[in-house]
């Protein structure tokens, strides 16, 4: 029996489970679990992929698993190899090979699936392949989110998707958190009329027995102008959820899946119990144990200010500087003009050689 040597167990090979566009993939077992082993093709695009990957996951399973998010458990960087959570049941595909889900249930797993996004896209990170084979039902109504080989930090270009499941604008190269809202809405879609993806789907596809409230999530979610769809993961939810969501107009910043609008001028602190002030108009928290905020005193702050036609960010003493996105790179800024979808971070966390945003946040002036 093959094994594999990792630093925290010695897992022997039961078989393959198949094979991605990068990696081939095994079923393994270490200390009496199941776990999955992800193995690079043999050469240098798949090895730093699946690098990518592993640094996504653990990132997205720290302080504790997500509960709908497959869960890491190790690096290898030897082989390399990626060590993740074995999550049993059928893929969403196999669940609803020869069935329609009933709206109900096409809700609730579409919720599953929209927290998973949430804590994804809170580290400034997207998904960018949402689909059937990428969720798993270890229970009937339990999505599980599988699968980070694609997802890239927002601002960087996208390196694959899957036509018909990713939106148009991923599978051109741009990443944005747009982009996995309308995955689900073609989820959504799929589960409730079985149409294929890969036909043309848009708003004006939607089934004429869908009507009323989820017709409208559908339409927004499915919007080709990425700035017409709902603004966060939040947001869809609490539309699916019976919220009438406002189409975004004007100048808004949206940050921690908040739509903030923009006025004269808008300050970003922290909240008071976390030694902020707790007089900004938007004031930052530490969620459970796991750092949300830069590290440093909070003592400072960030505005966005109105000059002229113009939106200004200034770093006002903010933990970890202001940082924006611009020509492919993030770079600290004191004082600097917006631009519509422009992205901005309060403080950046390096992992060896990649960069993400401790605090992502997106301008919309339109």
């Amino acid at each position: 029996m093959r094994r594999i040597i990792g630093r925290r167990s010695v897992y022997r090979v039961i078989r393959k489970l198949g094979a991605g566009g990068f990696a081939e993939i095994l079923l393994a077992q270490a200390n009496g679990d199941l776990v999955v082993v992800k193995l690079p093709r043999d050469d240098e695009l798949s090895k730093q992929l699946l690098r990518e990957e592993a640094m996504i996951l653990d990132e997205l399973s720290k302080p504790v698993p997500h509960d709908n998010i497959v869960a890491f458990v190790e690096w290898i960087p030897k082989l390399p190899a990626l060590v993740e959570e074995f999550v049993p049941g059928p893929t969403l595909d196999k669940a609803f090979a020869s069935r329609r889900a009933t709206q109900n249930d096409a809700i609730r797993l579409a919720l599953g699936v929209l927290s998973a996004l949430e804590k994804i896209h809170s580290l400034g990170i997207v998904h960018g392949d949402v689909k059937p084979d990428n969720i798993i039902l270890p229970e009937p109504l339990h999505p599980v989110l599988i699968d980070m080989g694609v997802a890239r930090a927002v601002g960087k270009r996208s390196m694959a998707g899957t036509p018909g499941w990713s939106s148009p604008e991923f599978i051109r190269g741009e990443v944005s958190p747009e982009a996995d809202i309308y995955s689900v809405g073609i989820l959504l879609l799929f589960l409730i009329s079985g149409m294929d993806p890969r036909e043309t789907i848009g708003p004006d596809e939607i089934p004429e027995r869908i009507s009323g409230h989820l017709r409208y999530v559908l339409e927004r979610a499915l919007s080709p102008d990425p700035w017409e769809r709902f603004s966060s993961a939040r947001e869809m939810s609490l539309a699916l959820m019976g919220s009438k969501i406002p189409v975004g107009k004007g100048p808004r910043l949206v940050i921690q899946g908040k739509v903030v609008p923009l006025t004269s001028k808008v300050t970003i602190g922290r909240v008071k119990r976390q030694g902020g002030t707790g007089r900004a108009d938007i004031n930052l928290q530490e969620v459970g144990r796991r750092r949300a905020l830069p590290p440093g005193p909070p003592i400072g702050w960030v505005e966005i200010v109105k000059v002229g036609t113009e939106y200004w960010v200034s770093d006002k003493g903010a933990p970890g500087g202001v940082w924006v996105y611009e020509g492919g790179e993030w770079r600290r800024i004191l004082d600097h003009p917006l631009t519509h979808g422009q992205l901005i971070s309060i403080g950046i966390r390096k992992r060896g050689s990649h960069i993400l945003p401790y605090v992502p946040a997106r301008i919309y002036l339109r």
